[in-house]
């Protein structure tokens, strides 16, 4: 009788235990779609408006692109470039710039989204920014 009851009573310990590890994957994956999210953004904001057209007319950089996996270097074209950790290969990412005015373009809006699976669902967090063309407006 003693054996039931304390299987019964390490039973809710146990499922707590499974529970609060997934929950920790979970944040530790969020952070890092985060960061990476982030990263990626700041890097296109840095180019300005002349770096994103120069990369939409001839891309040197890879930033923008379909769902592609994270992994190899960071800047494909860069020799010496810092390759992203493993981790990261659970991680694609997907980055589109739209001009307001395909002719003559006076602002491009970024869009970037994060996806990754989970043993029971795909997640995904999105990011936006725009980069304006300030001499012309």
């Amino acid at each position: 009788m003693t054996i039931l009851i304390f299987s019964f009573g390490m039973l809710p310990l146990i499922v707590l235990f499974q529970s609060s590890h997934k929950t920790a994957a979970q944040a530790k994956n969020l952070m890092i779609a985060q960061s990476l999210g982030r990263t990626i953004i700041d890097e296109v904001r840095s180019l300005g408006f002349a770096g994103v057209k120069r990369e939409l007319d001839d891309p040197t950089f890879g930033l923008f692109h379909d769902w592609k996996q994270v992994k190899g270097k960071m800047v494909e074209s860069d020799d010496t470039s810092i390759a992203w950790p493993t981790y990261y290969e659970r991680f694609e990412t997907k980055v589109v710039a739209n001009a307001d005015d395909e002719t003559n373009p006076t602002k491009y809006r970024i869009e970037m989204e994060v996806r990754w699976r989970e043993p029971d669902r795909t997640f995904s967090l999105g990011f936006g920014t725009v980069v304006v063309n300030y001499a012309e407006n």
